[in-house]
């Protein structure tokens, strides 16, 4: 047929530069009809990785971005898209180059993210499979015009819904985050619905979480809790990071179930192995939690005390039963995991002060972030801004807030405030006193108030 063609127009086109653009014009139309046909959304996904095992760049690309977002029954694996993905960009492979983009904005690498995605742009045949109407190149467009400065949203959707059109479940669900937060558009929750669903049809965890998150909050949808979380949880074992972060919110705080800290831990663990910042600090505030449920505190023996701990048991033990009546009523059982609304905000704010601490090294940022729960009386909070002022030798300061934390029978201050007392600082030196202090902070579970306990009374 070429030979056909260069023979009716050997007249015209004789030069041979004629020829050559002939010939990338007819090679052109031949290649979009190839792409056409060779689309990767309606191929099995054995054949994507055949293709792909086989050196096929544009599968192998295809594969990671599979593996980025779950699609096809797969569990989202970033890793492997990563790996997908390299072997896809070392050929200039488009698609390839786009999931390596995203996933190093995803990473915090803007500037690596921003080349990525020009390379695929200019030096790749993305524009050629967009085109041929290649769904996955028209949604890895859409995320150029989107991502990648100077931004183009009105473009970006208009090539991300052509892909969602052509049952790209990605792009479906793409659609719908956009429309269900508003980013970029008009926020317009019966669309967000509309693509989130057909998404969530297909197994998609992003659309499948989106989903759960209307029926959560009841947007432009009946709420229903049971709906919410069947659908969210969902997402989160297809390793979904931001339903595992959610799934864990909800158990520890909850919001729609019961609650339920070791359900929490174990999601924010999930969520935080696979990176997320968020997930690791709400992770060591609830596993803080848990412990303190978990280990109550120690009960304090006096130095006095000639019993043996197994007649002290059995002892408790005696007193306890008599202690049940015949006919006992029934019980409503508390959750032994149930945290007080003070608890809730005295841990808030040391995790934050904290975080200041570790990262910021700011004390005074972190002086003033206890500040507020500690003057309402939060004793977590006063036992933390006690301490920073105790670690700058500011003993009156320390002793103020510690004698605060006291009032609620704070463990560690009361041991704090016998050791002021034992050692004369920001007090005159009164043994009896620390006496006092380190008792009550050992009855209260304390085990090193009992240490400092048996050398106080050495020096009475």
């Amino acid at each position: 047929m070429i030979f056909f063609l260069l023979r009716k127009i050997h007249c015209k086109f004789f030069c041979p530069k004629n020829l050559i653009h002939l010939f990338v014009f007819i090679f052109g139309v031949f290649s979009s009809i190839s792409l056409e046909a060779r689309s990767p959304i309606k191929e099995s996904l054995g054949t994507i990785q055949s293709r792909a095992l086989n050196g096929d760049p544009h599968y192998q690309g295809v594969l990671a971005l599979f593996h980025k977002f779950g699609e096809r029954g797969l569990a989202i694996d970033l890793k492997e898209a990563e790996r997908w993905a390299k072997l896809a960009a070392e050929k200039d492979g488009a698609v390839g180059l786009c999931t390596l983009a995203a996933l190093s904005l995803e990473n915090g690498k803007v500037n690596r993210g921003h080349f990525l995605y020009d390379e695929a742009y200019l030096h790749s045949n993305l524009l050629a499979l967009a085109k041929a109407k290649d769904p996955l190149a028209m949604y890895c467009l859409g995320m150029i015009e989107m991502d990648n400065p100077p931004r183009n949203f009105t473009k970006a959707i208009r090539h991300i819904e052509s892909a969602a059109e052509k049952g790209y479940a990605t792009a479906q669900a793409t659609l719908g985050m956009i429309y269900f937060t508003g980013i970029g558009v008009k926020k317009d929750s019966n669309l967000a619905i509309k693509w989130c669903s057909r998404a969530a049809r297909e197994k998609l965890p992003l659309g499948m979480f989106y989903l759960g998150m209307a029926y959560s909050i009841g947007d432009s949808i009946e709420k229903n809790e049971d709906y919410a979380l069947r659908w969210i949880r969902t997402a989160a074992d297809r390793e979904l990071v931001m339903a595992q972060l959610t799934l864990g919110m909800k158990y520890a705080t909850g919001d729609g179930v019961e609650k339920d800290l070791e359900s929490a831990v174990s999601w924010l663990h999930r969520a935080s192995i696979s990176g997320s910042s968020e997930a690791k600090l709400q992770l060591r505030k609830y596993e803080n939690h848990l412990e303190r449920l978990r280990n109550p505190p120690a009960v304090y023996i006096p130095e006095n005390q000639t019993k043996s701990v197994s007649n002290l048991a059995e002892a408790n033990i005696n007193n306890n039963s008599e202690n049940i009546p015949m006919n006992p009523r029934p019980v409503i059982s508390i959750p032994r995991n149930d945290i007080s609304e003070e608890d809730e905000i005295g841990f808030d704010a040391v995790e934050a002060a904290m975080s200041v601490l570790t990262i910021d090294k700011d004390r005074e940022k972190a002086k003033t972030l206890l500040e507020i729960p500690a003057s309402k009386g939060n004793p977590i909070a006063c036992r933390h801004l006690g301490c920073l002022y105790y670690k700058e030798n500011n003993y009156k300061s320390a002793k103020k807030w510690f004698d605060k934390a006291a009032l609620k029978m704070d463990p560690e201050s009361l041991r704090y405030l016998g050791i002021l007392f034992f050692l004369g600082q920001g007090v005159e030196q009164d043994y009896p006193t620390a006496d006092s202090w380190l008792t009550k902070a050992a009855q209260s579970g304390d085990l090193e108030a009992s240490r400092y306990l048996r050398i106080v009374k050495q020096f009475q």
